[in-house]
């Protein structure tokens, strides 16, 4: 396994360990003394590991972001403990996941405004780390805007340190204007990252990374034009490559490999950096040591009938991501109930407990930037058999499937629907279909298709147009006190 960045292992300093969460968690952190810390190059590495650390918690069990994301889509079933009603869109402002996820981006947005701060008056004896670092700072504030926007619509933009009653005067922005600023900070990162690191600094983030990112934020507001160039230079790199066998997209010893563009650092060895993601997708008493040598947890997210279902025979990627049926350890056989394993398969470091996994998990992969491209040379020109029908075939031949030419999908409104489909089935449970349908205009379409079927609620429950967006926090608009500048969204 290559060696990640040691910082995510060993270095939180003590001042970013002791902040308060309150208050977009800007004002208690921003009003520590900072004289004795961010002097100099190590202060500054090991500042930029906290935030890799608290990107770690949104991708952590339960009540992390992550799970959030997955579970609000049509890939898992309805009613799932730990999402309070997110699934089945009964949930309002005082939901207690959503609010963990908020103060976690704002954490991260409030240490990178700390290293803008203080950056450029420390000393360095490596002038090219101190412009990574920033790059880094400029990478993770990005990512933290761009999620929030996505979830919640508009933000502050808070661009620095700022006290409690600064904060109170700046009000929401519109959704366009926060994905603006996130654009533009993603734009200075790609300024700012080197194309690669070295293996003692492997899994930190690149420019390439930033690209990425910056391509599917404008996929998101269909800019499809503006993410082309984007795409092109990371496929025309030279550093990336789709893996062979599907299961190395995930797999431990292939962390930071050439599929992987982004992820989420995670190491074993019992050492309090690793991930119990995993564990969490599989049911309390799971017995089956040849895929988890311990139980899971009686949180488990079921997955959908739909998603099951979707596969076409012999498409490898369900039964490397889907475990149907499985076996307690006091006996109790269940042939139907079916679990994510997606994020269990390790072939160099087996964990020693529920969370000690160093499986990594994925933010950007090569594939999803394959096929973002397919999707917008579909999107700028359909050809028939061209470049776009390459990528597909090419995700589509790995998977085991039989190529598709312009005889199946000939014209530009069905490839479309095939990028679709296919996207759904390649990215299952890496947090990305929620976006993708809201981006495509068919998240209501798809959601209330499935809350009708008799196993989700029979069409108790539906979704409204207004719920694209979550409420934001209860606490936080209580803080405000001022609808004028926090405001909550429309339908809650």
């Amino acid at each position: 396994m290559k060696k990640k960045f040691p910082g995510l292992a060993f270095f939180i300093i003590s001042l970013i360990v002791v902040g308060c969460d309150d208050f977009l968690t800007l004002t208690p952190e921003s009003e520590y003394s900072t004289e004795l810390a961010y002097k100099n190059q190590d202060d500054f590495e090991q500042a930029i590991a906290g935030i890799y650390s608290k990107q770690q918690e949104l991708f952590q069990p339960f009540h992390s972001w992550y799970r959030g994301t997955i579970g609000r889509s049509d890939d898992t079933r309805t009613n799932q403990l730990y999402l309070y009603g997110i699934d089945i869109f009964t949930d309002d402002a005082t939901n207690p996941w959503s609010y963990e996820a908020w103060q976690r981006f704002w954490q991260i947005i409030n240490r990178t405004n700390l290293i803008f701060e203080k950056i450029d008056e420390a000393e360095f004896r490596d002038l090219d780390m101190k412009e990574y670092i920033k790059g880094e700072a400029y990478i993770y504030r990005a990512y933290a805007y761009w999620s929030l926007a996505c979830q919640y619509g508009g933000m502050p933009l808070i661009d620095k340190t700022r006290s409690e009653e600064e904060v109170k005067e700046i009000a929401r922005s519109t959704t366009e204007e926060t994905f603006a600023f996130a654009a533009n900070d993603y734009k200075k990162a790609i300024e700012l990252l080197p194309d690669s690191w070295n293996n003692e600094n492997m899994g930190r983030a690149t420019k390439y990374a930033a690209e990425g990112m910056l391509a599917r934020l404008y996929l998101f507001q269909n800019k499809h034009a503006r993410a082309k160039p984007l795409l092109n230079d990371i496929l025309s790199s030279g550093l990336y490559a789709m893996e062979p066998n599907y299961v190395d997209c995930f797999t431990d010893s292939k962390g930071n490999g050439r599929e992987r563009v982004w992820e989420v650092q995670f190491t074993g060895g019992q050492l309090g950096e690793g991930q119990g993601f995993s564990t969490s997708c599989l049911p309390e008493e799971f017995n089956n040591d040849t895929i988890m040598p311990f139980s899971g947890y009686s949180g488990a997210m079921l997955v959908t009938d739909s998603l099951y279902n979707a596969y076409e025979a012999g498409d490898i990627r369900r039964v490397i991501s889907i475990l149907k049926g499985w076996e307690s350890s006091t006996g109790i056989v269940d042939k139907t109930s079916k679990f994510i394993i997606k994020f269990t398969h390790y072939d160099n470091y087996k964990p020693k407990d529920k969370t000690d996994w160093a499986i990594n998990l994925p933010i950007l992969r090569y594939t999803d930037v394959k096929m973002m491209y397919a999707e917008v040379l579909n999107h700028e020109n359909y050809i028939t058999n061209g470049e776009a029908f390459e990528i597909l075939n090419e995700v589509r031949t790995r998977a085991g499937l039989e190529a598709l030419s312009s005889n199946d999908l000939p014209d530009q409104e069905s490839f479309q629907q095939a990028v679709i489909n296919e996207r759904r089935l390649e990215f299952a449970f890496e947090g990305l279909r929620w976006s993708d349908m809201v981006r495509w205009g068919i998240a209501k379409e798809m959601m209330n298709r499935l809350l009708s079927f008799p196993s989700e609620g029979g069409g108790i429950y539906s979704m409204e147009d207004y719920q694209v967006l979550l409420p934001i926090p209860y606490e936080e608009i209580l803080r405000y006190n001022d609808e004028s500048v926090m405001w909550q969204n429309p339908g809650y």
